[in-house]
């Protein structure tokens, strides 16, 4: 495909990043379905199978469009967060998850986030870690559980049961970003 010229092929190359920004409409879909306490789980597994679905393709797609950068990195990121954070504080608030899941979520993107500025350079897009690549498996995992089978249902009710592992992973995950961070200095 990078052989292509012209029109078609920047239109072309922008699909990685429609489909990463196709996430910030879902994660306003789950807010919306949450917020109006749809009772039809069906809804949220679509969504979170469509999210989990963009995830995994994006990335594929803009490397065989030889379209890949460091700012489609950065995209893919902030929209895979603002996804889970939406889909999982939505969660906690009805009662399918403590609270701390989230919020260690997010303070380890933020922590990711930062400390790829600092270590990293800007042209190449945020570093990756291997605690970080598992826990955005982990984050999808989570989401589509809880949208197929929250609590009292068996799959969320181990996943609420489990949280307090999650949390030590999450812990560890932010802990390895600061190991990395010192040694780079």
């Amino acid at each position: 495909m990078k052989h292509r010229r012209g029109g078609d092929y920047v239109m072309l190359a922008q699909i990685p990043n429609g489909l990463s920004a196709l996430r910030f409409a879902l994660a306003a879909i789950w807010i919306e379905l949450a917020a109006h306490r749809h009772e039809g789980r069906l809804a949220f597994a679509i969504v979170a199978l469509v999210a989990a679905g963009s995830d995994f393709i994006d990335g594929r797609i803009a490397r065989r469009l030889g379209a890949a950068s460091g700012r489609g990195r950065l995209l893919d990121g902030i929209a895979d967060v603002t996804f889970v954070l939406a889909a999982l504080f939505c969660e906690a608030a009805a009662g399918a998850i403590p609270f701390y899941v989230p919020i260690l979520i997010a303070l380890s993107f933020s922590q990711y986030a930062i400390d790829s500025v600092a270590i990293g350079q800007p042209a190449t897009g945020p570093i990756r870690s291997r605690l970080g690549h598992w826990g955005g498996i982990i984050n999808y995992a989570l989401v589509i559980t809880l949208a197929i089978a929250p609590p009292p249902a068996l799959p969320g009710a181990l996943v609420r049961a489990l949280a307090p592992l999650l949390a030590l992973f999450y812990v560890a995950a932010i802990s390895e970003r600061a190991w990395l961070f010192y040694r780079s200095r």
